[in-house]
């Protein structure tokens, strides 16, 4: 049966195959060259000390919420205690907050601080870019194929973690 499927997604991407354009390099190439553009925005005054893994902390952290902290460490797939270390780290910079919760004192509140929420917008912009980049010149239709694409990857990936 797999041999059927292989073939079958031989046939299908035939012309990807004669450009020596295996649908594996296309999304290893994608994922890598996003990493690489990614760490190169990093070179900013506003994200001056901060890692990649750093500002998705921020954006998991939420723009103007106030997230307990094992909320923000499900949304990075990560320990608690993994989270601790970068929370306490970002608030050293001055990047988020960390508050007991009122109702609950066991409870650690993560939010941003201003200057935490202007790397969130930066970041945020940057993938606006990126975004509107990958969907120049496309249809709605192939715009409606790519994300349909896109989701099906994802979900392969994500049943994975």
């Amino acid at each position: 049966r797999l041999t059927k499927e292989v073939a079958s997604v031989s046939e299908s991407y035939a012309p990807l195959l004669e450009q020596n354009l295996t649908l594996d390099e296309l999304l290893s190439g994608t994922f890598n060259s996003i990493l690489r553009i990614e760490e190169q925005s990093l070179e900013s005054r506003l994200t001056r000390g901060l890692t990649i893994t750093d500002i998705h902390t921020l954006v998991a952290v939420g723009l103007y919420e106030h997230n307990p902290m094992n909320v923000v460490a499900s949304r990075l797939n990560v320990t608690l205690a993994t989270l601790t270390t970068a929370a306490k780290k970002l608030e050293r910079q001055g990047y988020v907050c960390r508050e007991r919760c009122s109702d609950d004192r066991r409870k650690v509140l993560l939010s941003l601080t201003a200057r935490g929420r202007k790397v969130y917008r930066a970041h945020r912009l940057f993938h606006e870019k990126m975004l509107a980049a990958a969907l120049a010149g496309l249809s709605a239709d192939e715009a409606r194929v790519l994300a349909t694409s896109l989701a099906k990857i994802k979900g392969f990936f994500d049943a994975r973690l």
